[in-house]
């Protein structure tokens, strides 16, 4: 690479010393010497050439020792601009999505962070969407696992798609969903009439001009005052939403060229997007109208002049917003496709971050002895994993232990490895069989200060939420997971309560995990749930966890041995 820097430089320097010399040539000796900048012209290309080899050799360097990197990437994610597609087109669109409270509980931005190898904002957004959006369609889970396999198993194609979709980049992307789904009112912009008929007549006015009526020029001067005023008013009110015209013109670009990426027999693009291609054609043709500009200041200022004089901006823009609202559905199954591949060559890359993983066994129905088995499930936030295995079958579970024994993370492993399944259908397990299930989960919550409430409202009206959402479902199974029930109050009503609770939740279509510290629970729910515990022991350097889930509720207790590990006066702790 180094001598092709050198060489690049090289051819740099020599077609600028020639196009300088064929420029001095020409005016101070003879006009034959233009035939130098032509030289110079093409020793340029021929160097621009060899500068984007260079690029693209950096490029593939640096993804392929990113690939199955099991750190993933860490760089600074705006929640905000990335939860835009789910927010404006996922949840309208769907009848069940994993709630802010479920995907908190599950440390959800986190998991999306490990995961998360997109090359491009559209990526990113797209598979934020596909966590928050569980599919109970097994072909649709299928055909996502085999567009992954294939980037895992086929490096030259997922590098032409990764190199293509890396020169897309963040560009304004964030905010070119919520210009997609809702363009701008703009009032002037109605007089799309008018704004033809002054371009008409500067293009008369000048040809006129051509010919030889002098009247013409005073006409096209006229002309042309006119259209500064209107280009001056309507420009304060668009050209703040040119950078979002340029990025969806972008994304339908960067969409042909991933459109005719040779896949070695394997359709990228299916029919769907060959048509919206086709649709966006009209979209190209006005859209390019739109903010001409050049860092060449005397070429930009040229362009500005013409745009004034034809109105190229407002006349481009107003098109372009129409095609738009009549185009959108086009446009947004291009940009949805561009963020799939991104999302799923990204989850081809956690793949091969894995230790080992296995794609779910997923059947529809709540009638079932055996809702779901999990073999040696971990968390994927984990360093240093002990992996666990559960098979839930009629009854709900009951898992007790001390503080700081598993609990709450082994609850959030069988959620997260829930999630994964009807996602991104990959399961950090050796096995995984389970039913289609809607998952809600009440794992942890402080009081909310803004609101005004306290720690156990905020918790039951949780609890409530899954309570109706068991009451409203009859087709689906509903998982529902809860750590430590109503412990804002007292501990005689927290049992009673959490018991009613649990009795009512235990349905035949529900899977229902529990964790609790209430070993009350263990006896009074021993019909409906079966009990299983995390231990602990008192070793040479206090208590010592083994992180091993094991059958039968608990049988220690651990908070007073805390408080004298952490230096407690003795005349408290004994």
């Amino acid at each position: 690479m180094a001598s092709s820097k050198v060489l690049a430089w090289a051819t740099a320097v020599i077609a600028g010393l020639l196009a300088y010399y064929g420029l001095v040539l020409a005016s101070t000796v003879s006009v034959k010497y233009v035939w130098l900048l032509a030289v110079s012209g093409a020793i340029g290309l021929y160097s621009k050439g060899v500068f984007g080899r260079i690029a693209h050799e950096k490029l593939l360097v640096r993804l392929r020792s990113s690939w199955g990197d099991s750190g993933g990437i860490d760089r600074n994610r705006n929640f905000t601009d990335i939860e835009r597609f789910f927010r404006l087109v996922s949840v309208p669109n769907n009848h069940f999505v994993i709630d802010d409270r479920t995907w908190e509980d599950l440390n959800g931005g986190l998991v999306f962070a490990k995961i998360d190898r997109a090359l491009t904002v559209y990526g990113q957004q797209y598979l934020y969407s596909v966590l928050r959006v569980p599919v109970f369609e097994q072909d649709e889970l299928k055909r996502r696992s085999r567009l992954i396999r294939f980037f895992q198993a086929r490096p030259e194609v997922r590098e032409q798609v990764q190199t293509i979709l890396a020169k897309i980049g963040h560009y304004d992307a964030p905010n070119a969903i919520s210009f997609l789904i809702d363009p701008p009112q703009i009032e002037s912009l109605r007089y799309g009439w008018l704004y033809t008929l002054l371009s008409c007549l500067a293009i008369a006015g000048i040809l006129a001009w051509v010919i030889g009526l002098q009247l013409a020029a005073v006409a096209v001067v006229a002309v042309f005052v006119i259209n500064l005023i209107i280009h001056t008013v309507v420009h304060k009110k668009i050209s703040g939403y040119f950078h979002l015209i340029r990025a969806l013109r972008r994304m339908v670009h960067f969409c042909r060229k991933l459109a005719a990426v040779d896949a070695g027999g394997w359709k990228l693009a299916d029919r769907r997007i060959k048509e919206a291609l086709t649709k966006t054609k009209a979209f190209m043709r006005h859209s390019s109208q739109v903010g001409l500009e050049s860092v060449d200041p005397i070429l930009g200022s040229l362009l500005e002049y013409v745009s004034i004089l034809f109105l190229l901006d407002v006349r481009g823009f107003e098109r372009a917003v129409a095609m738009i609202r009549k185009d959108r559905d086009a446009l947004l199954t291009m940009y949805g496709w561009i963020g799939e591949l991104d999302a799923l060559q990204a989850v081809a890359s956690f793949r091969e971050s894995l230790p080992y993983y296995c794609e779910p066994v997923l059947k529809q129905g709540r009638e079932s002895t055996e809702k779901l088995v999990g073999e040696e499930m971990y968390h994927p936030l984990l360093q240093d994993p002990v992996p666990n295995s559960l098979t839930v079958g009629n009854q709900g579970i009951l898992i007790t232990g001390s503080n700081m024994s598993g609990k709450s993370t082994f609850l959030r492993t069988v959620g997260t490895n829930a999630l994964f399944a009807q996602t991104i259908y990959t399961c950090l397990a050796q096995a995984y069989r389970s039913q289609f299930v809607k998952l809600l989960t009440s794992i942890g919550r402080a009081d909310n200060i803004i609101e005004g409430k306290s720690y156990y409202l905020v918790e039951a009206q949780s609890i409530l939420r899954v309570l109706k959402a068991i009451e409203a479902e009859s087709s689906v199974t509903v998982m529902a997971i809860f750590d430590e029930m109503y412990r804002g109050t007292n501990s005689e009503e927290r049992i009673k309560a959490g018991c009613r609770v649990l009795e009512y939740a235990a349905q035949p279509g529900t899977i229902i995990l529990v964790a609790t510290h209430d070993l009350e629970l263990t006896k009074m729910l021993e019909q409906g749930y079966a009990n299983y515990h995390f231990g602990e022991k008192v070793g040479g350097h206090g208590l010592e966890f083994d992180y091993t889930l094991k059958l039968g509720p608990s049988q220690t207790r651990n908070a007073i041995t805390l408080l004298k590990a952490l230096g407690y006066p003795q005349a408290i702790t004994d």
